[in-house]
């Protein structure tokens, strides 16, 4: 093996090492803006509901939206099939409460599904109108 044979195995190890370090690089920063672009989704919206879930009487829901975005804010019964349309339109940026109430529904257990093009959320709901 002579000198132009080595130094041709290390030139080809050398750009192997390097491609497979830009690689690497661009793998990292793909995952770190998938990574930004997921937290910004998650915080499009937020609801929050009583600390207990349980209701019995009209109350209000609070959103808060980051900046303006379409919602679709719906009752579900507990198999997750849609009963009611609470809300759906253009919310802008802020907070707003929703009115609800569940003096027409039976008591049970229910979900509050809140969507938007980013964000999805489900939240578990219990109506006791006897206590």
């Amino acid at each position: 093996m002579g000198p132009l044979e080595s130094s041709t195995i290390i030139l080809g190890i050398l750009y192997a090492t390097g491609a497979v370090l830009l690689f690497i690089a661009s793998y990292m920063l793909f995952i770190k803006r998938f990574k930004r672009s997921k937290l910004e989704a998650v915080s499009d919206v937020k609801l929050t509901t009583s600390r207990s879930n349980t209701y019995s009487g009209k109350t209000q829901f609070l959103l808060e939206v980051s900046r303006p975005v379409n919602v679709e804010f719906n009752l579900l019964d507990e198999n997750e099939n849609k009963l009611s349309e609470i809300l759906s339109g253009q919310l802008v940026e802020g907070e707003q409460s929703v009115d609800f109430d569940p003096s027409s529904l039976l008591d049970g257990n229910y979900y509050l599904s809140l969507k938007t093009a980013n964000a999805s959320i489900l939240r578990k709901i219990k109506i006791n109108k006897i206590g």
